[in-house]
């Protein structure tokens, strides 16, 4: 498995804009996995997730690593091909309309499958043990290059401090996910 897998072509774009795709990407915790054990973990119907791998295998994003027969069945074990997605620069500085339109949903997606993580997490019994962290920053008035630096900047921290931290036997830690959302407010009224 790659470490970072850049996505250059438009129908990987198109591929992880839809939020489910990325929770079963988000499923596969470091290892091989079948659609039907995929569909498990998710509670989900089999070939529900088995169209939506299939999808994921076709643009690269998932791979066929292994296909075993049990019983005269084949399972096909399936993995991410990269730890991490990146999409690239080239793409994200496009005019192209059907780009823009797919980056703008691949945020959407990324919104809310962070917004179902940490429902899940405040609706639990025992939410309390699960400590949430929250960042605020509200009305301040920069440029578009000005965010894009930011971002920049706090992508090169967050890749510093995470870099040897994807290992989940490490003891005494709990699975997180982490995010900056950079999002521009309502014109004021003057």
């Amino acid at each position: 498995m790659k470490d970072i897998l850049v996505l250059r072509e438009l129908e990987q774009i198109k591929a992880i804009a839809h939020p489910y795709r990325l929770e079963i990407i988000d499923s596969f915790e470091e290892s091989s996995a079948t659609a039907k054990q995929i569909a498990d973990r998710m509670e989900e119907p089999h070939a529900k997730v088995n169209y939506h791998i299939k999808t994921l295998v076709k643009v690269g994003i998932l791979e066929l690593i292994e296909e075993k027969v049990k019983l005269g069945i084949v399972e096909k074990y399936y993995r991410p091909s990269a730890k991490n997605l990146v999409i690239d620069r080239n793409v994200l500085n496009t005019g192209e309309k059907s780009a823009l339109e797919s980056l703008e949903q691949v945020s959407f997606s990324l919104f809310e499958s962070i917004s179902k993580d940490f429902y899940r997490v405040a609706e639990l019994p025992n939410a309390s043990e699960y400590p949430k962290k929250f960042l605020y920053y509200s009305d301040y008035y920069v440029t578009l290059d000005e965010m894009t630096e930011l971002q920049n900047r706090l992508s090169s921290v967050y890749e510093e401090f995470l870099k040897d931290k994807k290992d989940k036997n490490r003891p005494n830690t709990k699975k997180y996910s982490l995010s900056s959302l950079m999002i521009p407010k309502a014109r004021d009224k003057k």
